[in-house]
């Protein structure tokens, strides 16, 4: 049986992407791409017959959490936040319960929380002067990238490049890394 899934996303779709193609060989069906700007992932959704919704961002977090809600399929078995920009608020995480996950470019708990994204994470942790660089998989409750881990993948850092190159290097992890991620979780129950 295939497991339905909404992605929400804000950027490019890269990891979109990668969630697109791998939805025969994992089992699962993106019914919903939600969007809180214009963005790449909107040109992959079009390609890919993958249906669309833009949620103003111009809003309180409040009232966005709740137009998200009103708009994702009832039968939808996993919520994943592919580079989403939005905070989620306390109602929406625990409505969706174990089923709202996302991808932070550390070895959470260390560089996670308010600020910590994109080129700034790789930064933080070359200047702190870590062995290792990496991605993890969590769940999604109200404190920013607090929730239960769910997979994590580690990288030995090499300091001869920068740190986009090493968020580079980091983001194909992650790719690989969330689709392995709903892999364990659609087959869970």
């Amino acid at each position: 049986m295939t497991s339905n899934i909404t992605v929400c996303a804000s950027g490019g779709g890269g990891n979109f992407q990668t969630l697109i193609d791998n939805q025969k060989n994992i089992g699962y069906k993106i019914t919903l791409l939600i969007v809180d700007r214009e963005c790449g992932a909107i040109e992959r959704a079009f390609r890919n017959n993958i249906p669309y919704i833009k949620i103003d961002r111009n809003q309180s977090i409040d009232a966005l959490c709740i137009a998200m809600d009103k708009v994702i399929p009832g039968n939808t078995k996993l919520i994943i936040l592919a580079g989403f920009f939005p905070i989620l608020n306390n109602w929406f995480c625990n409505k969706w319960k174990n089923k709202v996950i996302n991808t932070h470019p550390s070895l959470l708990p260390k560089y996670g929380g308010k600020g910590m994204y994109g080129v700034k994470v790789q930064e933080a942790v070359m200047a702190a002067k870590e062995k290792y660089a990496g991605c993890t998989i969590h769940y999604v409750i109200p404190e920013i990238d607090g929730g239960e881990i769910i997979l994590q993948k580690s990288i030995v850092i090499n300091y001869n490049q920068t740190p986009w190159q090493l968020g580079g290097r980091v983001f194909k992890e992650e790719n690989k890394l969330l689709v392995k991620a709903i892999k364990i979780l659609i087959h869970k129950d």
